[in-house]
């Protein structure tokens, strides 16, 4: 395992900021979001412009959408995503725990929602075109 710091976050701030919104599911849900908590996605996208301007360590955000207390499949969708599905507690702890073995992916910001891609396969493929998720 290598020194990284990791942000895993409850809720994705950046629907407040950045995402593009794919539905009117997505833009329901990101007005829902904005309209109940907008000062927690202030301040989360703070830290999180803060974090990565940093070089004196190295990082990996994690940014799973919404969660779940369903047991885990394992499989997920990576990358540039809509807010839903849910992921599972676990599949986010799963996807974490294979992260923190992947010096390759410092420096990525990942959002992660429920699907049918094996998280390994994934996060492979995440990191192999090392397109961050984040406005940098």
């Amino acid at each position: 395992m290598y020194a990284t710091f990791f942000m895993l976050s409850h809720l994705y701030m950046c629907i407040y900021w950045h995402v593009v919104l794919q539905n009117e599911e997505d833009i329901q849900m990101s007005k829902a979001g904005r309209a109940a908590i907008g000062t927690y996605f202030k301040y989360k996208y703070l830290a999180d412009l803060d974090l990565v301007q940093r070089t004196a360590f190295k990082w990996t955000i994690i940014r799973p959408r919404w969660y779940n207390a369903k047991a885990g499949t394992g499989k997920a969708s990576i990358g540039r995503t809509l807010l839903k599905p849910d992921i599972s507690r676990e599949d986010a702890a799963h996807a974490l725990a294979y992260l923190s073995q992947r010096e390759d992916a410092a420096g990525l910001a990942i959002d992660i929602v429920g699907g049918v891609t094996p998280i390994e396969e994934g996060l492979d493929a995440m990191i192999k075109r090392g397109e961050s998720e984040f406005p940098l």
